[in-house]
């Protein structure tokens, strides 16, 4: 399959909200454009989507963050292949996309989280390298922000 991994544009908004919502998660059209110039805009952070035939068939978003202990690395924060286009290499191509990134920064790692749920991910990863490192609870608490 052919395909082009490129920075998004305003035209790709729609169907990365589509593939937002594969994913399992709500946003409006105001919000992927929100989130999307906001990474656009930051020097730690990319985002890349997968084109083939016109057609956003996937997208990653890395950030290079500091980790004591581990100083400079790269992680995967989201990476999202719609259901039709898997098993195709689209998500090989954006992960090769993000470590080329990544080594470009001369960052030492590249780490990737991913729900207990979410099964195929789970064989993706190592066969692009990963290794399980260990299982985590992830906590969460909303915050009343001020008016």
């Amino acid at each position: 399959m052919a395909m082009t991994i490129t920075a998004p544009m305003p035209t790709h908004w729609h169907a990365i909200r589509a593939l937002i919502h594969e994913w399992g998660y709500e946003a409006d059209e105001a919000q992927v454009q929100a989130w999307v110039e906001a990474l656009n805009a930051s020097s730690l952070h990319a985002i890349w989507v997968a084109i083939s035939d016109g057609e956003v068939c996937g997208w990653l978003v890395a950030e290079q963050r500091i980790a004591l202990g581990a100083g400079q690395i790269c992680e995967i924060t989201g990476l999202v292949v719609g259901a039709r286009f898997r098993r195709l290499g689209v998500g090989q191509h954006l992960i090769k996309t993000a470590e080329h990134w990544a080594q470009q920064r001369q960052l030492s790692q590249v780490l990737v989280r991913s729900n207990i749920t979410r099964v195929e991910s789970h064989v993706f990863y190592p066969s692009m390298g990963f290794s399980l490192k260990k299982t985590s609870h992830v906590y969460e608490k909303a915050l009343t922000l001020p008016a």
